[in-house]
């Protein structure tokens, strides 16, 4: 008969003794899946922390990809009521006088007025030319003013005119407003009828009224006349964009241009630090702290090594500008001992201020310029499949291939203990037989004749 309790036949507590046994070959083993663990998190947190690093690298170096953040410009109106102005990076520095003596408009026609605005007004058809394009839309007998705008604002090919119902005390009218302006987007209006003369009658003639005339802007910049469709224009002036609000043929305004020179070195600044930032960055995560005998997450690891690699050679190669190879260094900017960047505040000043093309042809140079190249660099690490997924893959499948592991040993340990309880109580059951005889052997010697008991 089968022991329901462990231990009972030989006075031993199997179930600890099966327990410490277990233990001493499950705990060393497990210690080791979780050191393991340990540091694949720790080296993924790291390379989640190296990629935000670079992602603010490679903003800072794509902000000196385009002249619009080198060749920057101040704009001065002079706190004119007549204009205002941006300038772009084809701008030259300098100052304009400014008089603006007609701002555009669009033309406003009127229909004739009626007294009903909810009752039909004709059918047949109004046909809409703008600026050489035309319209048509259908007209039923049931439909009224506001009906009619419907169809003209919603018409598919609408190619430029705006519908409403304007209300006076005379009465309700449809007021047509071309949506440019300037004389080039004039509309014409023609009233066909089918049935009676009502579209005729209220669009044709005499009863379109003109409710204000379509007219161009006209400015003068040092006194040359310009004459513009629009009330924005980019063409007076190469670079600058001017957007006319108020006219006064007899106010002049002074528009100045000038070089900003602080926002082109703070961009410059910015990006000498971030990429400091990352230097730093890669030391602390690849470092070695022999006091404390540790070593940071991605200590040793190829891809610290290769990126940093790169990343030194690239701040010192030359580049051709205006077939004139120049560097970093002659812009003020150069490598001290740590691999880092410092700036030479005087010589950068300089640059900027007597040399914006040498500044622009070293960062923005289109495709070999040295902003491209560290953009080009940081993307082929944090693009989707780049350098940092597929090192992240990878601790992902060491991370998959030690939880396998950890299963089976687990499983593996089960078994262990199945096994040894089973032996154990095998044994047990075994002391208990021969204690069992044991007593018996010893009743049954008590009870022979001349035996006395003590």
């Amino acid at each position: 008969m089968a022991l329901t309790a462990t231990g009972i036949g030989s006075g031993l507590d199997i179930s600890s003794i099966v327990g410490v046994l277990v233990d001493a070959e499950k705990t060393p083993k497990e210690a080791r899946f979780t050191e393991t663990e340990t540091k694949i998190d720790a080296k993924v947190s790291a390379i989640g922390t190296l990629k935000s690093a670079l992602s603010t690298f490679q903003d800072a170096a794509e902000k000196l990809q385009s002249g619009e953040f080198l060749n920057i410009r101040t704009v001065s109106t002079g706190n004119s009521d007549f204009f205002t102005a941006t300038a772009d990076q084809y701008s030259q520095p300098g100052s304009y006088s400014i008089v603006v003596e007609q701002l555009a408009q669009s033309q406003k026609l009127a229909g004739a007025t009626v007294s009903d605005a909810t009752a039909g007004v004709g059918e047949g058809s109004l046909d809409f030319s703008v600026n050489g394009e035309s319209f048509s839309v259908a007209i039923t007998d049931t439909d009224n003013l506001a009906a009619i705008a419907s169809k003209i604002n919603n018409a598919s090919d609408n190619s430029g005119v705006s519908a409403t119902v304007i209300k006076s005390d005379a009465g309700s009218r449809l007021v047509f407003t071309s949506t440019e302006t300037g004389t080039d987007n004039e509309i014409t209006v023609t009233a066909t009828d089918t049935t009676g003369t009502g579209l005729s009658d209220m669009f044709s003639g005499t009863n379109l009224e003109s409710l204000q005339e379509a007219q161009n802007s006209i400015i003068y910049v040092d006194g040359q006349k310009l004459t513009s469709q629009g009330n924005t224009i980019d063409d007076a002036i190469t670079g600058v964009e001017l957007t006319l609000t108020d006219a006064d043929v007899g106010e002049t305004s002074t528009l100045t241009i000038a070089q900003d020179t602080e926002s082109v070195k703070t961009n410059i600044e910015s990006f000498v630090s971030s990429y400091n930032s990352l230097i730093t960055k890669m030391g602390t995560l690849s470092s070695f702290d022999v006091e404390e005998d540790t070593a940071a997450a991605l200590q040793g690891d190829s891809m610290i090594r290769s990126l940093e690699s790169q990343l030194r050679k690239m701040v010192s190669e030359r580049v051709s500008v205006d077939g004139v190879e120049s560097a970093l260094y002659e812009l003020g900017i150069s490598t001290d001992r740590d691999g880092k960047l410092s700036i030479d505040d005087d010589k950068l000043n300089d640059s900027i201020t007597n040399n914006m093309s040498l500044v622009e042809g070293v960062f923005a140079t289109s495709d070999t310029g040295l902003a491209y190249k560290f953009g080009d660099l940081v993307e082929s690490y944090t693009k989707s499949g780049g350098a940092i997924d597929s090192r992240n893959n990878t601790y992902t499948s060491e991370k998959s291939r030690i939880t396998d592991q950890r299963e089976a040993f687990t499983l593996k340990m089960e078994q262990l203990e199945a096994r040894l309880l089973k032996q154990f109580n095998a044994m047990d059951l075994i002391v208990s037989e021969l204690n069992s005889q044991g007593s018996s052997l010893t009743s049954s010697l008590a009870s022979l004749p001349g035996v006395i008991s003590s």
